[in-house]
């Protein structure tokens, strides 16, 4: 089975020059190609796998397109998307560009305590000591890529350049992405939730974390391909999005999550880094039936007493929802606040440790970061155990365990002196030690031995 499903030469589109516009498309290509044609406003140039397909249209014809839109068709403009920077990036970058922090020369790196404590708060040690660790799950890690780390050992088995349309070497210019796969599934210093899974690097975005919506598709649906064919569980990260305009069935990424559900892909979302305001879930973090992630302020203590949710973790309910349940938004929290994890060298992320930025362990292979990017491989990973323990389950009754086993921050958010409801936490912190233990308890039972065998009435009853 070809798991690849790129039609064409992509890196022959022209529709990024100033004549042309690019429009994604979900339908009947037929149908797409016929409305094309008879606007004579451009063609498909790629099919993104999965029902999508990119156009090349010439530049300020989509207001045309969408009035002629029938009703079994979808179209949105392939607008540029970036990744859930991490807020200590966020910062350096408001402050002056790049290129002046290099002229700074070396700072000393801000005092951090060089711990984890998730393993421990979630319970998920606990797991690890059943001899549970995520083996037999793949983590797919959709996001800037991932480089080479001795975290990872010999588990990187696939890497995808959805920027290029190819198979790659693993590369990662900003670091994001290897960041995110440390905390999913790394084994080393700072040991990451699934530590035995296999893991797949889906590079959709850029070197400067940003992207466009049409090579996130890409990658999603290579995922979703690549699973099929190999016939591996896997879960998906996304800690990436955007503002979300539209409602999630209006939405292309939200759609295309969607879809990658209903073809047997798990997926844990980023809700974004825009609160604490309300209404600030991201896309494709509204993907009803995906697990949405807010991030939990640890404060690097086992004692829960002192915890919050970060400040910066988006809020719901969802903007624009379709209706009350796809409102209920973030679904789960992990902690995302100063997270130790890999590090590439030489990568943006690792330039602003150079600067004192970031803080950075002195061998220089783990950063400190923080973010919903960085709550939700935490998911990622206890979602990995959960199908390690039970690979029957499907997405929905894995999503049920994690929201049924948390812990509530019951306390008042000092962001608005109201308590913590499930717009800013979801159902809670993940017990994820709890969630795999119910997991085993849904495996099918193995048949019992017939205590009392009847005679078969084949065999002649015995004489007398």
């Amino acid at each position: 089975m070809d798991i690849n499903p790129i039609r064409g030469n992509y890196q022959k589109i022209e529709s990024r020059s100033p004549e042309y516009e690019r429009v994604i498309f979900t339908g009947d290509k037929a149908e797409i190609e016929k409305l094309l044609t008879k606007l004579s406003v451009g063609k498909i140039v790629e099919d993104l796998g999965n029902g999508f397909y990119l156009a090349q249209v010439k530049k300020g014809a989509s207001p045309e397109i969408f009035k002629a839109l029938p009703d079994n068709l979808k179209a949105f403009i392939d607008e540029k998307v970036e990744l859930v920077r991490p807020e200590e990036e966020k910062e350096v970058l408001k402050k002056r560009k790049l290129e002046e922090l290099k002229r700074e020369g070396e700072q000393k790196p801000p005092s951090l305590p060089e711990t984890n404590v998730t393993l421990d708060i979630t319970q998920a040690n606990k797991v690890h000591e059943m001899g549970i660790k995520g083996q037999g799950v793949v983590v797919a890690v959709i996001d800037t890529g991932i480089g080479k780390h001795d975290d990872f050992g010999d588990r990187l088995t696939y890497f995808y350049d959805a920027t290029k349309g190819e198979r790659t070497e693993p590369r990662d210019g900003h670091g994001h992405g290897t960041h995110v796969a440390g905390i999913a599934a790394g084994d080393g210093k700072f040991t990451g939730l699934s530590p035995a899974s296999e893991i797949w690097g889906i590079k959709v975005l850029g070197d400067d974390g940003s992207g466009y919506t049409s090579d996130i598709i890409r990658g999603i649906n290579q995922v979703v391909e690549k699973a099929k064919a190999e016939g591996k569980k896997v879960v998906a990260n996304m800690s990436l999005g955007g503002y979300a305009f539209k409602p999630w069935n209006q939405d292309p990424l939200a759609l295309a999550v969607e879809k990658a559900i209903k073809d047997g892909v798990y997926f844990a979302i980023a809700a974004g880094n825009s609160g604490p305001y309300p209404n600030t879930v991201g896309t494709p973090a509204i993907a009803p039936n995906a697990v949405t992630v807010a991030a939990y302020d640890d404060k690097k203590t086992t004692d829960l007493s002192d915890d919050d949710i970060a400040r910066f973790s988006s809020r719901g309910p969802v903007k624009n929802a379709p209706d009350e349940t796809s409102k209920l938004k973030p679904d789960v929290s992990m902690p995302g606040v100063k997270i130790w994890a890999a590090n590439v060298p030489g990568s943006e992320l690792d330039q602003l440790a150079s600067q004192g930025k970031i803080p950075r362990t002195a061998d220089g292979k783990y950063i400190a970061i923080s973010g919903t990017s960085m709550a939700t491989p935490g998911v990622a990973g206890a979602m990995a155990l959960i199908l390690s323990a039970n690979p029957n389950l499907t997405e929905a009754q894995v999503k049920e365990l994690l929201m049924k086993h948390t812990i509530k921050l019951e306390k008042t958010d000092p962001t608005d002196n109201k308590p913590y409801d499930q717009f800013d936490q979801g159902a809670g912190l993940v017990n994820v030690y709890e969630a795999v233990k119910e997991a085993l308890s849904m495996l099918p039972q193995p048949p019992q031995p017939e205590l009392n065998p009847q005679p078969n009435p084949q065999e002649p009853s015995p004489k007398k």
